[in-house]
């Protein structure tokens, strides 16, 4: 654990040490958003290579991450509390079972599938972020948003068959894709002041339990193969810590629309990262999509930095939400 805290230290410190240079609490929530999206896209290409169910590689990476997060917590001196466990009670049963149902879908499922139907999910985040909380998003960014969408659903749609999917795997697919956004928008509602450590060390274990039946009555919950317990530690470095914390540190100066559309870059990665690591084709049309995505939403974050200038930068109440997020890690 020591490694890691140091590491989470230095994180912190590189942050606040970044501000000086120019750097804003919402361009380092940007290059968050931008991290949290490369490594969920690496999600469903690596499960298939754990040749081993989804559910236990989705319970025993919940079990390494909680482990992980709160030896973090406590290198600090912190615990988890009772009142933080009833806090965010909920969006921790809506992670552990959105894990384990994804895994699920993807085990039964091609990767282009997969994530075709996980891009879904930033058309109920966007308005339910919107309705909920008042969020703002650039109308002229949003053009650029659908044509990211669109780029994606190319790539996607392109993709040669390779005989992976199923009406399971599809059906798993959009649980998932609502567990989601369930997810997304209940951080956003119940995690209040509550820094990132604490956050995770605590949604972490809620999770782990949440998910347990369903490995328990899959039944031999210890059975992973040698490669599944390797990919399960992969997995719980880069989307169980990585990608989670940098989503929960982005939330302090990002919307969670605007977090939600950067997003939909995961399934037009997922594709590249597929044909790289499991030796599916890609095709001109796909590259084609891939390159529209990326476009896209260059465009869309450009926009909304811009207006964002245009209404004089941060406001207080942003410096005030960023100051918290930037010592989150240490």
């Amino acid at each position: 654990m020591t490694v890691l805290s140091v590491a989470f230290r230095q994180l912190g410190a590189m942050a606040a040490a970044w501000r000086p240079f120019g750097l804003s609490g919402k361009t380092l929530g940007v290059l968050a958003v931008v991290g949290l999206v490369v490594a969920f896209s690496l999600s469903s290409t690596l499960v298939k290579r754990a040749d081993s169910p989804g559910v236990l590689v989705a319970f025993w990476r919940m079990v390494t991450v909680t482990i992980i997060w709160n030896g973090l917590l406590w290198s600090t001196g912190r615990r988890v509390t009772a009142a933080n466990v009833r806090q965010v009670f909920l969006p921790g049963v809506f992670f552990g079972l959105n894990l384990a149902v994804f895994f699920a879908g993807a085990t039964h499922n091609s990767v282009a599938n997969a994530a075709l139907i996980g891009s879904l999910a930033p058309f109920l985040i966007v308005p339910a972020g919107a309705y909920v909380f008042r969020e703002y998003i650039h109308p002229r960014a949003l053009l650029f948003a659908v044509l990211a969408f669109g780029g994606a659903a190319l790539v996607l749609l392109s993709a040669p068959p390779n005989g992976d999917a199923s009406l399971e795997g599809n059906v798993f697919g959009v649980i998932a894709m609502l567990l989601l956004v369930c997810y997304v928008v209940s951080i956003k509602h119940f995690r209040q002041e509550m820094d990132v450590t604490t956050f995770m060390a605590t949604i972490c274990p809620i999770a782990a339990v949440a998910v347990l039946p369903i490995a328990v009555v899959h039944g031999d919950v210890f059975g992973m193969s040698g490669t599944g317990w390797t990919y399960m530690l992969i997995l719980a470095l880069t989307s169980g810590v990585m990608a989670q914390g940098l989503r929960v540190y982005a939330q302090n100066t990002i919307q969670i629309g605007t977090i939600a559309i950067a997003e939909v870059a995961q399934p037009a990665l997922a594709v590249v990262w597929s044909f790289l690591l499991l030796g599916e084709v890609v095709n001109a049309r796909q590259v084609t999509g891939i390159a529209i995505v990326m476009a896209a939403l260059a465009t869309f974050v450009l926009l909304h930095q811009r207006d964002g200038r245009a209404r004089g930068g941060e406001t207080q109440q942003e410096r005030a939400a960023a100051e918290p997020a930037r010592g989150a890690l240490v």
